[in-house]
């Protein structure tokens, strides 16, 4: 480890290597660089004798041929695979290409013309192979979160590679002569076919190979047919399909202009291979300087979407500018097209395919990698030939025509981007589950509190009067939710004071008020009966005389006598003359009596009652019951509630008790207020707003609240969780007892929580909270699933500040990178 620390400083300025990644870092960046080389190497010769041999215009016929002939490749590379150990898979598959070259090398002296076919073909195999059993080895050693970190290295390790390659061919073309490029090769594969077993002793070393052997011990499948039922029911591998194949449909027509224009003007072979040695080499190097100063800036500044929206926005403004263009320039546009696809393509486009790959299954990620890099690709190509072939044969195209072609492609080439990102999203996001219920939650989900109180009461008030047991058990019975036995065993109590319930309510002789109660307590015939009742005018006169009687006594019998008045005011249609005696009722002094008037307040919803039901929120006797009465009163007093909460003249109580009516009235409107009076960010009721806000969102998740609201205070609680980290890190110093880091750790969990709280206002909620339980658990592949959820649905300028907070990084350069961030918030924040 000591002796790669001078390097892992060195890699660090530009690249996030750890140093315990630095030894297999290197390994796999060189891997990656002997394995490029070679390829470029090779393609300029590839291109050249096809070129000199048989022509641009057979070029469709090479696509097509790796079409046809590639899917009994994918099959026998997918046994091997599965097969073989990996080092002895890609050892093998490395001394075979050595082979091939020699074989290649001596054939090329007979000067058979077709065979340019099959070396074009081989090429394709060969590239389309090794680099595929690279980027399996880097998921062999490396996590999601590490490969997104450290492919930026590593494809650096092939552009520089490709460079190296490209500046051999077209330094040497003239001297050594094209085919004789194919010596320099195989001293290049034995150096990968060195570094392997490296990474193999190393592997050995580390014990990451158990795993892997225990999943090559279930020996699956690896058939073609297997390959593509895998992709059957898989919406993100079907769409990766179709970015893939969509992309190289599109490169063919490209690749094909290209050698058509290269074909018109260089003539002589040698000339036409040093060419092609020197536009790749400039090629690659714009690359590499594209890949390291904006692939990862592009990455984590515009997200996934836009990076994969570039390529097809440069190609498409290349297919257009061709009909603009004098045939005498076509060189140098047929250059920019070219260029601008390979460079993009092993830059930004290889960092994002690699990406995608992150959240497939282990279990099927190799299988559907060696699928789709190999079988989809070349298939794709195969594709892109036949088309080319007809509009060449039928419609006699120009290479010029052949971009409508391809504007065609690039148009469903950008649709598979679009509808991946989401699905990315989706598919990691299904990798985070709930790990444990918020309590709170589960007494919602499983305790109905409000039904367990009406029964109580129910019970309770047969003591008091059998009128208010008998109107009690109504509410009850229509609530709808009791069981039979529960229904029963009411209904039997109930008989016992059916006969003087009803009349005594008057105290008088005449009909009967309220229906006798059945066995069976039918809440619709009971209700049906009642307003029938209420509506006939003996009943009206009745009530009337009983009010003046009652609303004047003082005895304790009067009490209770206002109790029943005020619960069968609850029973009234809200147009009754007589529901305006409910004003008395809601100024008495009794809160029982108050509790039964706050109720039917609640249910008549007269809007002249509000102001004295919301001033019994003030009253702790009868805050609940007044609260429920003004959720009762619903949406339309929303405005009314907001301007009580705001007027800082009012009772504390009773503003305190506001946002959590609002937030149980649970429209958009009522969360409007919330949020208002969240952004003015009044201490005295700040808590209960949003405690409010978050029982609003998690009742509504369709609830809109705006980010630019909730931003500020998630800014300033990340700002604290900051302070809270540099506090931790300087009692470590110090040596501070473990009373003092168990409190400031705790104070930094519940600093990390309230983060996560206040963002579930703005992003969905469900998602959030499983990111934060999956976070906390502290197990690392949760912690990766959740990081990469969280970076690809969080804004720029929140991503920055809190994933430096969750992710996996070691501790001093989690404080360094915090420090850095505080300086920006305080830049931007001086406050």
């Amino acid at each position: 480890m000591s002796a790669t620390r001078p390097l892992n400083r060195l890699l660090k300025r530009l690249f996030d290597v750890r140093p315990e990644e630095t030894h297999t870092a290197v390994l796999m960046f060189f891997y990656f660089f002997l394995l490029t080389a070679t390829a470029y190497i090779i393609i300029p010769v590839k291109i050249s004798l096809y070129l000199e041999w048989l022509s641009f215009e057979k070029l469709p016929y090479a696509y097509l041929l790796t079409a046809v002939l590639i899917g009994f490749v994918v099959t026998l590379n997918t046994k091997l695979l599965h097969t073989l150990k990996r080092e002895q898979y890609i050892t093998f598959s490395l001394v075979f290409f050595i082979s091939n070259l020699f074989i290649f090398w001596f054939l090329f002296k007979l000067e058979w013309k077709w065979l340019s076919m099959i070396f074009w073909f081989w090429e394709d195999i060969f590239l389309g192979t090794s680099v595929t059993q690279y980027w399996i080895l880097v998921n062999d050693f490396y996590n999601p979160r590490q490969t997104r970190r450290l492919v930026g290295f590593l494809v650096s390790g092939g552009l520089l590679g490709g460079i190296a390659g490209s500046l051999i061919a077209s330094s040497l073309a003239n001297i050594l002569g094209t085919e004789n490029l194919l010596l320099v090769c195989p001293a290049m594969l034995i150096g990968s076919v060195v570094i392997v077993k490296s990474l193999h002793k190393q592997s050995e070393k580390d014990r990451k190979t158990e795993t892997r052997t225990k999943e090559k011990k279930k020996k699956p499948t690896a058939g073609f047919v297997e390959n593509l039922q895998m992709f059957k029911n898989n919406r993100h591998l079907l769409l990766l399909c179709g970015v893939v194949g969509f992309g190289i449909i599109v490169a063919t027509m490209i690749d094909f202009q290209f050698s058509s224009v290269v074909d018109n003007t260089f003539k002589e072979q040698d000339a036409r291979t040093a060419f092609l040695g020197t536009f790749f080499t400039v090629l690659l190097i714009f690359s590499y300087f594209l890949h390291v100063f904006t692939t990862n800036r592009i990455l984590k500044n515009f997200g996934l979407r836009t990076a994969l929206l570039i390529a097809p926005f440069f190609l498409l403004l290349g297919s257009v500018a061709v009909f603009a263009l004098p045939v005498l320039v076509h060189i140098y546009w047929a250059v920019y097209l070219k260029g601008a696809d390979k460079s993009l393509a092993h830059s930004l486009n290889q960092s994002v395919k690699e990406l995608l790959y992150i959240p497939i299954p282990p279990e099927i990620k190799y299988k559907s990698k060696v699928f789709i890099d190999m079988f989809v690709s070349k298939f794709a190509k195969g594709i892109g030939a036949v088309f080319l072939l007809i509009t060449l044969t039928i419609f006699h195209f120009t290479y010029t025509q052949i971009s409508y072609l391809t504007l065609v492609f690039i148009a469903a080439w950008v649709g598979c981007n679009l509808l991946i990102t989401k699905e990315y999203v989706n598919i990691v996001k299904r990798n985070l589950s709930i790990k444990w219920q918020e309590a709170d939650e589960f007494l919602m989900d499983n305790v109905d509190i409000d039904m367990a109180k009406l029964v109580f009461d129910t019970i309770e008030s047969k003591n008091r009067s059998s009128v208010l047991y008998a109107m009690n058990l109504f509410d009850l019975v229509k609530k709808d939710k009791m069981s039979s036995k529960m229904k029963q065993i009411i209904s039997n109590k109930s008989s016992e004071i059916q006969a003087s319930s009803m009349d005594s309510l008057f105290n008088k002789e005449g009909g009967i008020l309220f229906p006798e109660l059945d066995d069976s307590l039918d809440d619709e015939s009971i209700d049906t009966q009642i307003k029938e009742i209420m509506e006939q005018d003996v009943y009206k006169e009745l009530m009337k005389d009983h009010f003046e009687k009652v609303l004047h006594e003082t005895s304790e019998t009067g009490e209770v006598h206002k109790m029943e008045a005020a619960k069968a005011i609850g029973l009234m249609p809200p147009g009754s003359s007589l529901t305006e005696n409910l004003g008395h009722l809601l100024k008495d002094e009794s809160p029982e009596v108050l509790r039964y008037a706050l109720e039917s307040a609640g249910k008549i919803k007269k809007r002249k009652f509000l102001p004295l039901v919301i001033q019994q929120l003030s009253n702790p006797r009868t805050q609940r019951i007044a609260s429920q009465a003004l959720i009762d009163y619903g949406p339309p007093i929303t405005g009314t509630l907001k301007d009580y909460l705001s007027d800082p003249d009012e009772d504390m109580g009773l503003r305190k008790e506001i946002p959590d009516i609002l937030a149980s009235i649970g429209t958009q409107k009522a969360a409007d207020s919330l949020a208002l009076e969240f952004k003015k960010k009044h201490r005295e009721v700040s808590n209960e707003v949003t405690e409010a806000l978050f029982k609003l969102r998690s009742n509504n998740p369709q609830i809109h609240i705006q980010e630019e609201i909730i931003l500020p205070e998630i800014i300033h609680v990340i700002r604290q969780s900051y302070m809270l980290l540099f506090e931790i890190h300087k009692a470590l110093s110090e040596g501070k007892e473990k009373i003092v880091m168990a409190n400031l750790e705790t104070s930094l969990a519940n600093s990390l929580k309230h983060i996560f709280e206040l963002l579930s206002l703005v992003y969905p909620r469900e998602d959030i909270i499983k990111a934060y339980q999956n976070i906390t658990t502290g197990e690392k592949k949760a912690i990766d699933y959740s990081v990469e959820f969280l970076d690809n649905i969080l804004k720029k300028n929140l991503r920055d500040l809190l994933l430096p907070l969750v992710d996996d990084i070691p501790f001093e350069d989690k404080i360094v990178r915090c420090k850095k961030l505080l300086k920006t918030i305080e830049k931007d924040s001086p406050s």
